[in-house]
């Protein structure tokens, strides 16, 4: 699952530019791949022809997309990146918001083992828990992404197969659907694959709605982490300090996976007890004032799972921890 993007802090800037930047000069997608699409979805998937030629007719690409995509909000530095996420109000409506889902996420923390406070810190950081799921048109911001940008266009190709496909199923009007500028959708902002493949309802027979439903999107964030490999009970990630009179780590240490005890001879100390078969990786964050070091573990991994991103990955866990102490 590929992620982009903190829709909670980009959503208003973003739904301004991109759609003043249509409004202005938009350009025109290529006729003949999107000719070629259609011919797909119609051959592998059965879409009438018709009702395809007729929606893409409706869309304009988004210029402002391309500009986002390139410039992406984990670019920023950690200082700044952690400084805008994790916030005393972001942990201020987590309270409140575990407190309305508190029999949701219990139960979802019982049956795969996910904290609750990591489900909730997921969503308080992709949609300040559901306030803003995104305002960008999904189809056109995909098929911006899928036939204007082509170092990402099969991978945006796929998402916006996806996207139609989701759309059918659940009845929904491609045209009116909204979200991220990358066309991440709903409180918890998943891809449109992901959303076919990890959306979950437990009400029988209903469609899970991850655009309104929190109990939806709190089930299917557990399900998501779960079968990206998530350990229950097991840490996420743990501090690590240089030994007295130890310089820096060596740089090739960082960011390779290894085991405790390589780390060790490094010069690097931590409490915590660890396995010498466990999976390891060492990094490094800049913060105000120091470099600090963590330790990440499977955990970790599979928090980047839902966005690659070490920096998101980071802010999520230390959101989660304040959820917790303050839960």
């Amino acid at each position: 699952m590929r992620r982009f993007g903190c829709i909670a802090i980009l959503g208003l800037l973003a739904t301004t530019g991109l759609m003043e930047a249509a409004n202005a000069a938009p350009p025109t997608f290529p006729e003949a791949s999107i000719t070629r699409f259609i011919a797909h979805m119609v051959e592998a998937h059965h879409f009438e022809r018709k009702q395809l030629v007729a929606w893409f007719d409706k869309i304009r690409p988004l210029p402002g997309v391309l500009r986002l995509m390139h410039h992406p909000f984990e670019a920023l530095p950690w200082k700044v990146y952690r400084r805008l996420l994790v916030t005393p109000a972001r942990v201020r409506a987590g309270k409140v918001w575990m407190a309305r889902h508190r029999q949701a996420l219990a139960q979802e923390e019982q049956r795969a083992g996910i904290p609750a406070a990591v489900i909730a810190a997921i969503i308080g950081i992709e949609t300040n828990y559901g306030q803003n799921i995104g305002n960008i048109p999904a189809f056109a911001s995909l098929a911006t992404l899928a036939f204007n940008d082509p170092s990402r266009a099969p991978f945006f190709r796929h998402e916006l197969s996806g996207f139609l496909r989701l759309c059918r199923r659940n009845h929904y009007n491609p045209l009116a659907i909204r979200g991220s500028y990358a066309g991440a959708l709903g409180i918890p902002q998943f891809m449109p694959t992901a959303y076919l493949r990890y959306a979950t309802e437990r009400l029988h027979g209903l469609h899970p709605n991850l655009f309104v439903s929190s109990r939806s999107a709190i089930e299917s964030v557990g399900r998501f982490l779960s079968a990206k490999g998530w350990r229950k009970g097991h840490p996420v990630a743990i501090e690590a300090a240089l030994a007295p009179n130890h310089g820096p780590p060596p740089h090739e240490l960082i960011g390779i996976p290894c085991h405790p005890h390589a780390l060790r001879r490094a010069g690097l100390l931590f409490t915590h007890r660890l396995k010498p078969d466990t999976p390891v990786t060492l990094i490094a964050l800049v913060g105000a004032f120091a470099t600090h070091y963590w330790i990440t573990l499977p955990n970790f991994h599979a928090l980047m799972a839902y966005n690659p991103s070490i920096d998101y990955s980071m802010a999520v866990f230390e959101l989660a921890l304040k959820l917790q102490a303050a839960h």
